[in-house]
């Protein structure tokens, strides 16, 4: 059984009008964020989102969670529609299913204390018979997130700590409830390398020891290889390819999921590898192209491109994807 379903999620965000639109009765335009997409993660498992900048990706996290109303579309997430649950029924809700955002320092209370900032999802979901005992769950939380010692780090304010530190806080205070699906939006984006490969090591460690369901969101597909079951492959609002690692990076199918490949550097000096370069710029997303939204910076752009919206194909076991390539 899937953890979380979606189908059909889309957000048009309203596009703000002048007067003088008002008076010229010009019609309401509708930036489309995510127009239609439908997926389901396994209980356990980690699907990546990947996409450039504006593709919809963060706009789909925040859907999923009802951080935004949708436009459209069905979530459930371990069995129950997100969309149908009243306020208080979602609040109750909230400590099965949390968020890393990107940026830490941007996430947490400039003049709230670590330790009080970790215990405050405690607090709103009433866990723990006392504050003493919300305190060793919090100890023991950050010392399973490498914050040691606990007690120093628990008195802390958030400018006080470096940017590996205030990013092993915000993973703490997602976790803290012990939620089933996480939501990780660009959660290492903005570390270094270095720092990078231990926060996903300590994301995959943590993930494994609560058995969290998660939607890990990013543009590096490098990222994914050591963190995704599988890869959502996403293009101006909507998904255009899904499979394993090993599908999208061995044998990408969409073109596309194809540039996106060509453009992660190659370790090895000696091999060459074909760069594929998308025609042009990213497309309006208030007027989208018709047919496949890619078509206009396609490198295999076919005539039936710009008339028909394809269809998702499957063309290996788990494997995906949306082109008239395959149809």
């Amino acid at each position: 059984m899937a953890m979380v379903e979606v189908r059909n999620l889309k957000k048009h965000f309203p596009v703000k009008r002048t007067f003088i639109d008002v008076l010229l009765r010009k019609p309401q335009l509708y930036v489309k964020a995510v127009d239609g997409v439908s997926f389901d993660i396994e209980e356990g498992e980690v699907l990546g989102l990947v996409g450039e900048s504006g593709s919809g990706k963060t706009t789909t996290g925040r859907l999923i969670l009802r951080l935004i109303e949708a436009t459209e579309g069905i979530v459930k997430i371990a069995g129950k529609d997100v969309y149908t649950m009243s306020k208080e029924e979602l609040r109750r809700f909230r400590k099965e299913i949390q968020i890393i955002f990107q940026d830490p320092l941007a996430a947490l209370n400039p003049y709230m204390k670590i330790g009080e900032a970790i215990m405050h999802p405690l607090k709103i979901h009433n866990i723990g018979s006392s504050d003493r005992e919300r305190k060793r769950m919090v100890y023991k939380m950050l010392e399973r997130v490498n914050l040691t010692p606990p007690d120093e780090f628990y008195v802390r304010y958030p400018k006080e700590l470096s940017g590996g530190q205030r990013q092993r806080v915000v993973i703490a205070r997602a976790l803290i409830t012990r939620p089933k699906f996480v939501v990780a939006d660009e959660a290492v984006a903005m570390l270094d390398v270095s720092i990078r490969s231990q926060l996903l090591k300590l994301m995959l460690d943590l993930k494994n020891e609560f058995n969290i369901t998660m939607l890990f969101i990013t543009h590096d597909l490098a990222t994914t290889k050591y963190i995704c079951d599988r890869i959502a492959v996403m293009y101006l609002g909507k998904i255009v390819e899904i499979g394993t690692f090993h599908h999208i990076s061995e044998n990408p199918k969409h073109p596309y999921t194809q540039a996106l490949i060509s453009a992660v550097p190659e370790p090895d000096p000696k091999k060459k590898k074909q760069k594929i370069i998308p025609q042009g710029e990213v497309p309006n997303p208030i007027n989208p192209p018709s047919g496949c939204r890619f078509h206009p910076r396609c490198h295999k752009v076919m005539d039936i491109c710009s008339k028909k919206e394809p269809h998702f194909v499957e063309v290996e076991d788990g494997h995906q994807v949306s082109c008239f390539l395959y149809e």
